[in-house]
């Protein structure tokens, strides 16, 4: 008979150092700040991504500011995964979720680890259109400390389905991952 998991509290320390996030990354997260996702689009191809990166990876070229491109808060299910939280000392999460994989609206990238809301599990699929519901600007929350940067995930509550006809697989099927 197997022995039941014991749980032992133990106190430790450990010490790092945050470096300070990169002017590129101080600039993408002002801009979600401020309830905007940006991205460059490569000067040779066009193609978009998101984050910007600095360079397109296809043409190997630099992307600057003048590059920089708004891009809508909307887009489409590429991929997903059912999230059960495992139970330990301290875990919050009790009920399965789903975390997704999208491709923005006019990008050439994905993001992912995106959370969606407001949709049963058993109707979540690829293809489906989503747009991100942003945190009230007083309960976004910069983790982290001095220097960062704010993320995509601490500024956006999730994403949920905007009721538009699911994209054709023709659209996003270069970008399952």
């Amino acid at each position: 008979m197997k022995e039941p998991v014991q749980f032992m509290s133990q106190l430790t320390a450990v010490e790092y150092r945050v470096p300070e996030a990169s002017a590129l990354a101080q600039r993408i997260g002002s801009a979600i700040a401020e309830s905007r996702i940006i991205g460059h689009a490569c000067p040779e191809c066009g193609k978009v991504y998101v984050p910007p990166r600095g360079y397109c990876p296809l043409c190997s070229v630099p992307t600057r500011d003048a590059n920089e491109v708004d891009v809508q808060p909307r887009g489409t299910i590429t991929t997903f995964s059912v999230i059960t939280p495992l139970q330990y000392q301290g875990q919050e999460e009790k009920d399965d979720y789903v975390q997704a994989t999208i491709l923005l609206d006019g990008t050439h990238s994905t993001i992912g680890m995106q959370r969606i809301n407001g949709v049963a599990i058993a109707d979540v699929h690829t293809g489906m259109r989503v747009a991100a519901k942003w945190r009230p600007e007083s309960e976004r929350v910069l983790s982290g400390g001095a220097g960062r940067n704010l993320a995509l995930g601490e500024a956006i509550a999730g994403w949920e389905p905007t009721g538009e006809p699911d994209a054709p697989l023709s659209e996003y099927a270069d970008y399952i991952v």
